[in-house]
């Protein structure tokens, strides 16, 4: 089934289609109003899930305008106003239901599946096919009382097929039911699909259910010996599968977003502090005030999407004061505004930015400012306490070269100029970079020239900030760095091998993929960098002087932490001999270095994947 999401925040539209492709659903994306009743009335949609708050033509207005030009199919509006006056709007406008957000991922599939059984696309939620059963609450085919695992593309090709029993479907007409229209494949990706379907049934025990008519497409077969009750609608509705199973694809597709778009959160976050920070300095603009309004209401949806309820309940009476004439707000209500400010970004900072989650939200990153620049170190210090991060000062290189070794920081603010003949910061960030785990430094600087940002960002800084900024901006940056970081702490790959070639050319491909890779060349050093670096996965030469890449597999096995560290080997040698040894000595895969090197990088990143830790 085909449903188009109308809605214009990026982490609500992603999550919301993350979890209905779960379900098997086929999803299209509209941003704003215009675009939206455009595909409404060009495409062929079994449901429009739309948001009312959105650009150029509002949700109401787009659904009075598709019921006015005579739209049947189903409409659900989606929104983080919940008062009576809007639901009725709404309802009055055409739609047939109402969610408000933050909304519960259960009760929206049942509304939804509600919504599509009464708007008679599905007349019942069990369909039988002879001894083929479609469920189609719990997302399951069975054949007889094996369980068939189907693509989400040959779930939705089957189901139209049993929908649909005498129609015959072009493999242009599929391609528009089941397809976004982004995607544009070939017709011949259809007769693949439906090739793959056929095989699948037919090897759980199912007849040929599917007929090609020569020249037209494909129908459902409906066996001659039993032309009218092959097909049956039962009508008991099973309940739906709530359990932990359940529960844990719909945390998996929500965390997937997470991840992708913790940073963006944080900036949406991030505007409504620095909103606060102006109207407390008065020099709050209207400009200003809409960007924060408008993040405020998003943020109102979104947070509770991402189980922080609270966050969404600060989010919904901030957004509330900001509707306010700032002029006019009385010195209560602009306190108000910045503890809500403040209080949002605590609420989600644990979670977002530290990188020792297992430890719990007592954890707070630390901060490490080398600058001598004193006032506007403690200017962040003291911003630094409402974001929820800790601060340590460092006004010279030698004492930040201490506190980073004695109690290494989650990221460095680095000043470039010291009045130093020997070394400038740009000395301590080569260091910072280069160091095993290495720390994301940010240059926080005067200096302006091109040479200088180029400099920085040849040495692998995270950021570059030119003086004077105000102290919310800095953290903002700050928290954007934590959070990226934050998303390949858990990808972190060592390679050991003594080819300085081959070396760097696996190093650059995984880099690619967004890993955190370190490499050792000397494998003398291997105990010490692997103990430092805390790898996810280890990749091995099976050939190097003084310890070869066995020896070295036998080593880590033998420790009771590292005993389940997954180990790849990738090495030129393909004998049987040395591919026994390495299997022998406790390695998970092996790799021969001739394949294509973007063939053993998509290898070693599956198998990365595949790593539970």
């Amino acid at each position: 089934m085909k449903i188009l999401l109308v809605e214009d925040d990026s982490l609500t539209s992603s999550a919301l289609a993350e979890t209905l492709t779960t379900h098997h659903y086929t999803v299209n994306l509209a941003t704003d109003g215009v675009v939206a009743k455009d595909l409404a009335l060009e495409f062929e949609y079994d449901l429009i899930l739309l948001d009312i708050v959105i650009p150029k033509l509002d949700g109401i207005s787009v659904c009075q305008q598709l019921r006015a030009s005579g739209y049947q199919n189903p409409i659900l509006l989606l929104t983080a106003k919940d008062s009576s006056t809007d639901r009725v709007m709404g309802l009055d406008a055409g739609a047939d239901d109402y969610v408000v957000k933050p909304f519960d991922f259960e009760e929206l599939m049942a509304r939804i599946r509600a919504l599509l059984r009464r708007g008679k696309v599905v007349s019942s939620a069990l369909i039988t096919w002879e001894n083929v059963c479609f469920d189609s609450v719990n997302n399951e085919v069975k054949c007889g009382k094996n369980i068939l695992h189907l693509t989400p593309k040959e779930y939705c090709l089957l189901e139209l097929f049993l929908l649909n029993p005498k129609q015959i479907f072009s493999r242009r007409a599929i391609l528009d039911r089941l397809w976004d229209f982004a995607e544009a494949p070939g017709e011949e990706t259809v007769s693949t699909h439906v090739k793959c379907l056929r095989q699948k049934l037919k090897a759980a025990g199912a007849t040929d259910m599917i007929e090609t008519v020569h020249g037209l497409g494909y129908r459902l077969r409906i066996p001659a010996y039993q032309p009218e009750t092959t097909i049956s609608h039962n009508l008991e509705i099973p309940e739906p599968k709530t359990g932990a199973d359940y529960r844990q694809r719909v945390e998996a597709a929500t965390s997937k977003v997470w991840e992708k778009f913790q940073g963006k959160m944080l900036g949406q976050i991030a505007t409504l502090g620095e909103a606060a920070a102006a109207l407390t300095d008065g020099t709050l603009t209207d400009e200003l005030q809409q960007q924060a309004k408008h993040e405020a209401h998003k943020l109102a949806g979104s947070l509770g999407i991402f189980g922080f309820m609270e966050g969404s309940r600060l989010a919904k009476e901030l957004e509330e004061l900001l509707q306010l004439d700032y002029l006019q707000l009385e010195a209560e209500q602009v306190r108000r505004i910045s503890e809500l400010a403040t209080a949002i970004y605590q609420e989600v900072q644990p979670k977002s930015t530290s990188p020792a989650s297992s430890t719990g939200n007592s954890y707070a990153p630390l901060i490490l400012i080398v600058d001598d620049d004193l006032v506007l170190a403690e200017r962040v210090r003291i911003e630094a306490i409402a974001w929820g991060l800790r601060v340590e000062i460092a006004t010279d290189l030698s004492v930040a070269r201490k506190l980073i070794s004695q109690k290494p920081p989650d990221v460095v603010l680095l000043d470039l100029n010291f009045p130093s003949d020997r070394e400038n910061g740009t000395t301590l960030l080569k260091e910072i970079t280069e160091r095993v785990p290495a720390i994301p430094a940010i240059a926080l600087t005067g200096r302006e020239t091109l040479s200088d940002r180029l400099a920085v960002a040849r040495l692998g800084a995270s950021a570059f900030l030119h003086k004077p900024l105000p102290a919310h901006q800095i953290l903002k940056v700050v928290s954007e760095v934590l959070a990226q970081h934050q998303k390949t702490f858990k990808n972190r790959i060592m390679i050991v091998d003594d080819d300085q070639i081959a070396l760097a050319h696996l190093s650059n491909l995984l880099k690619t993929w967004g890993v955190e890779v370190t490499t050792l060349q000397n494998p003398q050093k291997f105990w010490q960098i692997l103990t430092a670096c805390t790898p996810d996965l280890l990749i091995l030469d099976l050939e190097m002087p003084d310890f070869n890449g066995v020896e070295l597999c036998q080593v880590v096995r033998n420790d009771p932490q590292w005993h389940h560290l997954p180990i790849l080997f990738v090495s030129s040698h393909t004998g049987s001999e040395q591919i026994e040894r390495a299997f022998a000595a406790g390695a998970d895969d092996y790799i021969n270095k001739s394949v294509v090197g973007t063939e053993i990088a998509t290898r070693i990143i599956r198998r990365l994947k595949r790593n539970p830790s």
